[in-house]
């Protein structure tokens, strides 16, 4: 079967293709979100030009969908949208947040984190047991200080986890004055598109899939739009 993946989050955009669970391209253009709707299509015509694929030999598409910057997910979630209806496959979607726990090197209580900026992070509090990767709690925009002090109302054993990020280096100096500044670190890729690909894998044999009219973003932080938007 083949899956191919993408990932427009963050700064960096990604595509990845598997032949079942072994990955046999991966493209990687780093930059800010407003090129991946420059770089984006080309991105995924040299992942399929590098194992000599077409769009209609694609199976199955996964894509992050959130949270992240509201332009950079919609031009991930509407590229996936447009290919997979027009080629009639299904799609998987994947949160940003799992995503990242998939990159752990161990299993365990995991508190994966990415850079929301504007002063916020987009967390949340997974648990992962071998290919299993469960959410314990919601995902969140907050302060990172005040999202650690809700992942320890939300876990009795929070002190426990290992917080994971790839904007680590980032968040060291707050975390230093936090309710679990004494938490176990992992710094991981930005990369995203491969783990994506890989929570794909092991959504499919759950049924975990949508279709191109259902596919939606979680943007979890309301856009500028919403804010600043006053009833007249």
């Amino acid at each position: 079967m083949w899956l191919l993946a993408l990932d427009t989050s963050g700064r960096a955009a990604s595509v990845a293709v598997f032949d079942d669970d072994r990955v046999t391209a991966l493209v990687t253009t780093p930059g800010g979100d407003e090129q991946h709707s420059v770089r984006l299509f080309r991105e995924i015509e040299c992942a399929l030009q590098q194992v000599k694929l077409r769009l209609s030999d694609i199976d199955v598409y996964a894509v992050a969908n959130g949270p992240g910057a509201f332009t950079a997910l919609r031009i991930g979630l509407t590229a996936v949208k447009s290919l997979a209806e027009m080629h009639g496959k299904p799609v998987v979607a994947v949160s940003v947040l799992e995503a990242v726990c998939q990159h752990a090197r161990a299993d365990g209580l995991l508190v994966p984190v990415v850079d929301a900026y504007r002063g916020q992070v987009f967390g949340g509090l997974y648990e992962k047991k071998g290919s299993e990767i469960v959410a314990r709690g919601p995902e969140r925009v907050l302060r990172l200080k005040e999202f650690l002090a809700a992942v320890c109302r939300d876990a009795a054993d929070a002190r426990a986890a290992t917080l994971i990020s790839p904007t680590l280096v980032r968040l060291e100096p707050e975390l230093a004055g936090s309710p679990l500044a004494g938490i176990r670190r992992e710094a991981v890729p930005s990369v995203l598109a491969e783990v994506v690909g890989r929570r794909a894998r092991a959504k499919l044999p759950r049924g975990e899939i949508s279709d191109a009219v259902h596919l939606d973003a979680n943007y979890v932080r309301r856009s500028d739009a919403e804010l600043l938007w006053k009833p007249k």
